[in-house]
């Protein structure tokens, strides 16, 4: 069992914390409730460190590694189970390198705490999600900087009034739709792909890639399909 949060709440006591705790929360009872257990785990965004150490004192027989543009001279001689390295959220080649390297049969546990531009994380989402196993997890973290005004892609938030047209039914229903607010709303279209019709026989690849998306205050988890 995911204790994430216990841990997080010991380690949080005192100090100065860069991930709120509610999130370490949402983990538990996501990866409890759908009884992932992960074995390989791989953070895009280190940052200071925290979050790194908090898994693997939490998941100490897994196998962690942990990603950052810039590396920062963090101590983790405690984490025999992490490797640390710098990477950029947007190579592809550099990405799939790594894991494919480290991870050779595939992630259980993706948490994507880069840059939290919207662009930048659907790059990072299509290039990373192709390899987490089968019902693994993918948590996208701080996806509300899109309605930030002071945000390179965000914005207030806009509510869109839709006005039907000679009493018709709109068929578009317009939403707040900037940086990270978009990128995680596209994620809709994961979880229905058996609805999206193709002109050839071949509907295999229509079927859904994601099984189960949440939404939660600031995160949002996915769990892959066990078909894909």
């Amino acid at each position: 069992m995911s204790n994430l949060y216990g841990i997080a709440a010991k380690t949080h006591s005192g100090h100065h914390v860069t991930k709120p705790l509610f999130y370490y929360q949402k983990y538990d009872d996501f990866l409890n409730h759908h009884r992932i257990f992960p074995e390989t785990i791989l953070e895009i965004g280190t940052f200071e460190g925290e979050s790194t150490k908090i898994l693997s004192a939490a998941f100490p027989g897994s196998k962690i590694l942990s990603l950052d543009l810039h590396i920062r001279p963090i101590d983790f001689s405690a984490c025999n189970n992490v490797t640390y390295q710098e990477a950029d959220q947007t190579n592809r080649n550099q990405l799939v390198s790594l894991i494919t390297n480290h991870f050779p049969q595939g992630v259980d546990l993706v948490i994507e705490d880069a840059s939290h531009y919207g662009f930048f994380s659907k790059l990072t989402f299509d290039i990373v999600f192709p390899l987490v196993k089968p019902r693994g997890a993918y948590f996208i973290e701080d996806w509300g900087t899109g309605y930030w005004d002071d945000w390179a892609d965000g914005s207030r938030f806009q509510n869109f009034i839709q006005v039907p047209h000679n009493d018709m039914v709109p068929k578009r229903l317009h939403s707040h739709d900037f940086g990270m607010v978009g990128f995680v709303k596209s994620l809709v279209d994961l979880t229905h792909e058996s609805a999206i019709k193709n002109t050839t026989k071949d509907t295999s690849k229509f079927s859904s890639r994601v099984e189960v998306l949440e939404f939660g205050e600031g995160v949002c988890m996915l769990l892959k399909s066990s078909t894909k």
